[in-house]
C-alpha cells in the first residue's frame, strides 16, 4: 500500500487538460499492455501541450476581458477564485467547491426556465466594444480601448503581453506577446462565440464555446484545440444542466501524434448543494494500455476503482486531502504505477477547474440578463 499527498502541478496545465476532456474516442487497441511509464510520458506530453508561454499570457489576461465585455461580478469573482495556479485548494474539496463556481458560471449563461430559449440578438457585440483592440493598463489593472482601426463589428480583440512564468503576473514594463480575438457567431437559438490566440503568426487556441436552451435544461459545448507550436490536443466539452437537478459535465482530449485519447464524464445530482456526491468515470486509452477510473467523491470519504485493460488493479481513497492507492492483489505498487495512476486521478480532480478556464474569456460575452 503506497500513501501519498498529491504534489500540485503547474497551475492551468493540469485545470486546462481536464477541462477539455470529452468523447475523443480513442483509436488505440485497448488490450495494449500497461506501461506506467509511458502512461505517465503520455500525461506529461498533455502538460506541456498547455504549457506554452502564449497559453500562460492567455490565462492570466483572459481574467480580465469580460469586465470589458460588460459581464456581471459573478463572472470576474468566479475565474479569480478558482486560483487555478494551484495555490488554493486541492483534492476532492478543491473539486468540489470548482464544481459549484461552474455550476454558478453556467447558469449565468443559460436562461432562466421561463425564457424561450436564446436569440442572436442576445449575443450581439455591445457597439461599446464592437470591432475594437483593447490593451492592457498596467496601472489600473484593466483593459482600455485603443483607438486602432476597426475590426469586423462582430469581433473584440484584447491584445497579450508576457507574464512571470512562476508569479504569472504581468511583466512590467509590459512586453507585447500577441493577441485574442472574440468573434461573435450567433445565430437562430444558439449563442456561439469563437476564441482565437495569435502569437508570432501561430494559433495557439482555437476553440468555439456554444449555448443553447430549452424549458428544462441547458447546454454549454466547447470545441477546438490547444498546441504549443509542436504537439496539439484536440478539445471537446460539454456541460448539461437541468433547471430541477443536476449537472452533467463530460470531457474528452486527444493527442493524435500520441494516439492518445482520455474521456471524463462528472454528475452532481444538487450542484447548490455544497455536500453533494460527485459520481467519476474516467477512460484513458493509448499505445501505453488502458487506465479506467469510476466511484464517488464526497466530502468525508471518497472510493475510485480503477480497471487496467479491463481487469481490477487498484482502490483509490482520499479523505480530500491525503489519498492513498492500495493494489487489489495485495502486492505493493512500483513508483512507475504510482506515479501513472496519480496523473490520472488528478485530471479528475481538475474538471471543473478546466472547464470554468474555457467560458473565462467570453463569459461577459455570454451572460444572460437577470
Amino acid at each position: 500500500m503506497r500513501v501519498l499527498q498529491f504534489a500540485k502541478r503547474p497551475v492551468v496545465t493540469v485545470a486546462f487538460v481536464c477541462a477539455t476532456l470529452v468523447g475523443c474516442g480513442g483509436e488505440s487497441a485497448p488490450d495494449a499492455p500497461f506501461n506506467p511509464a509511458g502512461t505517465t510520458a503520455d500525461l506529461e506530453a498533455m502538460n506541456t501541450t498547455f504549457g506554452s508561454s502564449t497559453f500562460n499570457s492567455f490565462s492570466t489576461f483572459s481574467m480580465l476581458f469580460d469586465a470589458t465585455l460588460g459581464g456581471a461580478p459573478i463572472i470576474s469573482s468566479s475565474a479569480a477564485a478558482l486560483d487555478i495556479r494551484g495555490k488554493g485548494g486541492s483534492g476532492t474539496a478543491g473539486m468540489r467547491a470548482a464544481a459549484m463556481r461552474s455550476a454558478q458560471r453556467i447558469a449565468a449563461i443559460i436562461p432562466k426556465p421561463a425564457a424561450e430559449g436564446f436569440s442572436a440578438a442576445m449575443m450581439a457585440l455591445p457597439t461599446s466594444v464592437a470591432g475594437k483592440t483593447f490593451v492592457y493598463n498596467s496601472t489600473s489593472g484593466a483593459y482600455e480601448d485603443a483607438g486602432l482601426e476597426p475590426l469586423d463589428l462582430n469581433t473584440v480583440r484584447f491584445m497579450l503581453y508576457a507574464v512571470d512564468p512562476v508569479t504569472f503576473e504581468p511583466v512590467v514594463p509590459l512586453v507585447e506577446t500577441g493577441h485574442v480575438d472574440l468573434i461573435d457567431l450567433s445565430a437562430g437559438s444558439t449563442q456561439a462565440a469563437r476564441v482565437l490566440v495569435v502569437s508570432g503568426g501561430t494559433t495557439y487556441i482555437d476553440y468555439t464555446v456554444s449555448a443553447t436552451s430549452n424549458a428544462s435544461s441547458g447546454r454549454v459545448n466547447v470545441i477546438g484545440y490547444v498546441t504549443d507550436g509542436a504537439t496539439q490536443a484536440n478539445i471537446n466539452l460539454a456541460s448539461t444542466i437541468t433547471f430541477t437537478a443536476g449537472l452533467t459535465l463530460t470531457y474528452s482530449l486527444d493527442l493524435p501524434q500520441r494516439d492518445v485519447s482520455i474521456d471524463l464524464t462528472v454528475n452532481a445530482s444538487d450542484y447548490s448543494d455544497p455536500d453533494v456526491t460527485l459520481v467519476m468515470n474516467l477512460l484513458m486509452r493509448g499505445p501505453n494500455g488502458t487506465v479506467a477510473m469510476s466511484g464517488t467523491l464526497t466530502n468525508a470519504t471518497s472510493t475510485i476503482n480503477v480497471r487496467i485493460s479491463g481487469d481490477a488493479f487498484a482502490t483509490i481513497t482520499t479523505d480530500g486531502t491525503i489519498t492513498t492507492i492500495t493494489r487489489n492483489d495485495g502486492t505493493p505498487l512500483s513508483d512507475d504505477e504510482l506515479d501513472a495512476l496519480n496523473g490520472v486521478f488528478e485530471m479528475s480532480a481538475s474538471a471543473f477547474i478546466a472547464f470554468d478556464m474555457m467560458l473565462a474569456p467570453v463569459g461577459g460575452l455570454l451572460e444572460q440578463p437577470a
